[in-house]
């Protein structure tokens, strides 16, 4: 897999539009066992209307593409997840201020730039049924392979693999943050919404990047 240019951020964020229209339903269903039953729209809306933004206005650099597809999220989204995933794109964007083309190394910073932005912004940690029990894994599966020299389609498939066994494991979590604690133990035998709204994300980005 080649670099990222900003102009193929903006055509990843259209796939990632496509992606949630797909799912919107699938993900509603999922939320309304835990939450409002709106984390699919949300997100549908979210990635549709900045993909139409971005593509009327293509920013010149990869900063300004995640950065403002970030603060588009924080405005915009709506509810817990929109907002923190906002948070954490921005905070990914910040990290790639100056790059012109994104390599393998650089989505690790920005992913570990995510995390530490949602962990402060949601108050969350690992096990605490939220998507960062999907986030973590990927980043950390991500990173582990790069550094052994694997291809970076090879790292990918771990960060996805690694992804959904942390999004499955949900399932035996009680959620201690967001709308789902209220639910206390019967919030038990189900997928977090935000975990599985990840996954599907990099999954869309995967099938993306190594398309191209």
């Amino acid at each position: 897999m080649k670099n990222i240019t900003p102009a193929e951020l903006v055509n990843l964020v259209e796939a990632l539009a496509r992606t949630f229209e797909e799912e919107e339903s699938s993900l509603n269903e999922l939320d309304s066992k835990v939450g409002d039953g709106e984390c699919g729209a949300n997100l549908r809306k979210a990635f549709r209307t900045a993909s139409v933004k971005l593509q009327s206005q293509l920013p010149r650099d990869v900063s300004s593409v995640i950065e403002r597809l970030g603060m588009h999220f924080i405005t915009s989204a709506g509810g817990t997840i929109g907002i923190l995933f906002g948070v954490g794109i921005h905070a990914a964007g910040k990290e790639a201020a100056g790059i012109s083309c994104l390599g393998a190394t650089d989505v690790v910073k920005m992913g570990n730039a995510a995390i530490e932005a949602v962990k402060v912004r949601g108050k969350a940690q690992t096990g605490d049924k939220t998507f960062l029990d999907a986030l973590i894994p990927a980043v950390a599966a991500f990173s582990a392979s790069v550094d052994k020299g694997t291809s970076i389609d090879n790292a990918l498939n771990d960060a996805v693999s690694s992804a959904r066994k942390g999004a499955e494991a949900t399932k035996s979590m009680v959620a201690r943050r967001g709308r789902a604690s209220y639910l206390g133990g019967r919030s038990l035998g189900h997928i977090d919404p935000g975990a599985k709204a990840f996954v599907l994300a990099l999954e869309s980005a995967q099938k993306f990047l190594t398309g191209r």
